[in-house]
């Protein structure tokens, strides 16, 4: 047996790019209706669903198509580009667990269920949070378009 044949196979061109996609349509179902599996789920799930999770999604969309895109053609996808859209991922885990519901006894999170002070700190942190990780996502759409038609451009000085 030689070397050649004990290694794997080479994943396939693009596979990131899919990773991508799967990644922010989980992103946004843990934004949308994570709360129903720690049971303070309530009425404002049908507008995070479809708001944050819609925008979380097709923001995925584009940034894994830049992705796909870029290896398809052979250029390299840049640190920035996979970092800002790990750091939009996390951001997006933190605001899953911080935003608020309304359920039957009042304002509810997964991380400090009703209690206060925890609920109002916690409740003041989701919407930086959320921001943030939009203003991610959107910076990883455009490095990512940027990848996949052969990355920045570099000007000669004379």
């Amino acid at each position: 047996m030689d070397a050649e044949s004990s290694t794997s196979a080479p994943a396939r061109p693009g596979t990131f790019g899919i990773v991508i996609v799967a990644a922010g349509v989980l992103l946004a179902s843990w934004i949308g209706f994570g709360r129903f599996l720690f049971g303070v789920g309530g009425s404002l799930t049908a507008t995070y669903a479809l708001t944050l999770g819609v925008a979380v999604v097709v923001l995925h969309f584009f940034i894994g198509r830049g992705v796909f895109r870029a290896v398809r053609c052979g250029y390299r996808v840049r640190t920035a580009t996979i970092g800002t859209t790990i750091a939009a991922w996390g951001c997006g885990v933190l605001l899953g667990m911080m935003i608020p519901d309304v359920t039957a006894t009042g304002l509810q999170t997964i991380l400090t269920r009703g209690t206060e002070p925890g609920l109002g700190l916690v409740i003041g942190l989701s919407n930086p949070l959320g921001s943030i990780m939009l203003i991610m996502s959107v910076t990883a759409v455009v490095l990512a378009t940027i990848d996949s038609r052969g990355g920045p451009r570099v000007l000669d000085e004379d």
